[in-house]
C-alpha cells in the first residue's frame, strides 16, 4: 500500500543525550520487506522513559535516537513480503521488541534455546512511539503484535508492554496460597502487580501496598489491595503484625527501583521470603546484603527485567477483557507538543500515566517547523 503523506516526514521526539530531546521533523520511517507501518493514536510516557530521559541512554536506544516504546495505532502499510495477517486499518498494539524466532530452535540463542526470551542476546527493540508514525520490524510483527478489537481503548492498549513486564514477574514467582506479598511502590507498576495478583490468585493470597502517597494508596486498595500503609514515617514489624497477623511478607516486590527500596523490601522478608527486583537501577548502584541472614533464611532474590511473546499476549487479553483494568492509571492526556510537560510531570511524579496524543496538532506542528 502506498502511503500518502505530505513530504514523507513527521515531527517526532529524538533523543540526543541527559535531560535533551528535541521534537525534530525527520523522515517517516522507511520499510523493509517484512516490516509494517502504523500510525500512533496513543503513546504511553512511563518511568522507563523518565530514566532514559534523565540518564541519556538505555541499551535499547541508538543516539541521537527516536524515543518512545509504549503505543497503540492502526496499520496504514506493509512491506511487500510482511505477514499476510496483517493488513492496513487493522487496529493493532505491538510490544517494544522480540527475540528470537528461527524455526530452528538449535538456531537460537543460547538463553532462548533455556526459555529464558527476555535475556535473548539477539533482542530486536523498537523505538519511536513518541510520532505520528512507527515501524513495526517483521521480527516483532511476527511474533509480538496484536490485533485489538473495536472497543478497546487505545490508549489503554498502550499499557500493554509495562503490563507484560508484570506479567513475566508474576508467572517467574509462583505465590501459594495463603501467602502475603507486599509491594513497595504504588506508581502505576506498583498498582498492576495489585490488580494483576488480585485478578491471577482471587482471595487466596494477601496484598500489601506499601508507598508515601495517600491517593495512590487509596486507588491501590480499590484495585485489589487488603491493606495500604503510608511508609513516610517508618515501618516496622509490630505495626505489621498487628495490621496483618504476620510479621513479615513472603514476597516482596520493589516497584520502585531505588537502593533504598531494595534494602527495605530485603529487610521486610520473612524466612524463605522471595524479593521479586523490578524496579530497575542506575547502572553502578551496589546493594549491601546481610549474607548470613541471606544463607540461613533461605531468602531468595529473582531480578526480573523486561518480558516475552507470552507475557505480552497475556497483558494484552487481560486489557482487553477488563481483567487487569488499567484506564484509572492514566492521568493526563497530552499532544505530542506538549512533550516537556509530560516529562516534566513524569519527572514529579504529579501523574501516575500520561498518554500522548501523537495525531492531535501533527499539521500545526510540521508547519511551525
Amino acid at each position: 500500500m502506498a502511503l500518502n503523506v505530505r513530504n514523507r516526514t513527521m515531527v517526532a521526539a529524538v533523543l540526543h543525550g541527559a535531560r535533551d530531546v528535541r521534537l525534530e521533523k525527520v523522515p517517516i520511517p522507511p520499510l523493509g520487506p517484512e516490516d509494517l507501518l502504523a500510525k500512533v493514536e496513543a503513546a504511553s510516557l512511563d518511568s522507563t522513559d523518565r530514566k532514559v530521559y534523565l540518564r541519556g541512554y538505555h541499551p535499547m536506544i541508538e543516539i541521537p535516537g527516536l524515543f518512545g516504546h509504549e503505543w497503540a495505532g492502526v496499520v496504514i502499510a506493509v512491506g511487500e513480503r510482511a505477514d499476510p495477517r496483517w493488513r492496513p486499518g487493522m487496529r493493532v498494539v505491538a510490544a517494544n521488541s522480540a527475540p528470537c524466532n528461527e524455526a530452528d530452535p538449535s538456531a537460537r540463542c543460547r538463553p532462548c534455546q533455556r526459555g529464558r526470551l527476555s535475556m535473548c542476546e539477539r533482542l530486536v527493540y523498537n523505538n519511536g512511539a513518541f510520532a505520528p508514525y512507527i515501524r513495526i520490524p517483521g521480527r516483532i510483527a511476527s511474533v509480538n503484535l496484536i490485533e485489538l478489537p473495536p472497543d478497546t481503548p487505545f490508549e489503554e492498549a498502550a499499557l500493554a508492554e509495562p503490563l507484560a513486564c508484570v506479567m513475566h514477574a508474576i508467572r517467574r514467582v509462583p505465590i501459594r496460597s495463603g501467602e502475603l506479598v507486599a509491594i513497595i511502590g504504588a506508581g502505576p507498576i506498583g498498582l498492576m502487580f495489585v490488580s494483576a495478583l488480585r485478578a491471577r490468585y482471587g482471595h487466596t493470597i494477601r496484598i500489601l501496598s506499601l508507598d508515601h502517597h495517600d491517593d495512590r494508596l487509596a486507588l491501590a486498595e480499590t484495585l485489589g489491595a487488603d491493606v495500604a500503609l503510608n511508609t513516610r514515617s517508618e515501618l516496622g514489624r509490630d505495626e505489621l503484625k498487628k495490621v496483618l497477623g504476620v510479621e513479615r511478607p513472603d514476597v516482596v516486590v520493589e516497584a520502585v527501583g531505588s537502593e533504598q527500596a531494595h534494602r527495605e523490601a530485603f529487610d521486610l522478608l520473612a524466612r524463605g521470603g522471595v524479593l521479586v527486583s523490578f524496579g530497575g537501577v542506575a547502572r553502578g548502584t551496589v546493594l549491601p546484603l546481610d549474607l548470613h541472614r541471606l544463607h540461613y533464611e533461605e531468602v531468595q532474590i529473582v531480578p526480573i527485567y523486561h518480558h516475552t511473546p507470552t507475557d505480552f499476549a497475556g497483558a494484552v487479553r487481560a486489557i482487553v477483557s477488563r481483567e487487569v483494568p488499567v484506564g484509572p492509571l492514566i492521568t493526563a492526556r497530552l499532544p505530542l507538543s506538549e512533550l516537556p510537560m509530560a516529562l516534566d510531570m513524569a519527572q514529579q511524579r504529579t501523574t501516575l500515566r500520561t498518554i500522548l496524543l501523537p495525531q492531535e496538532g501533527g499539521e500545526r506542528m510540521m508547519e511551525s517547523r
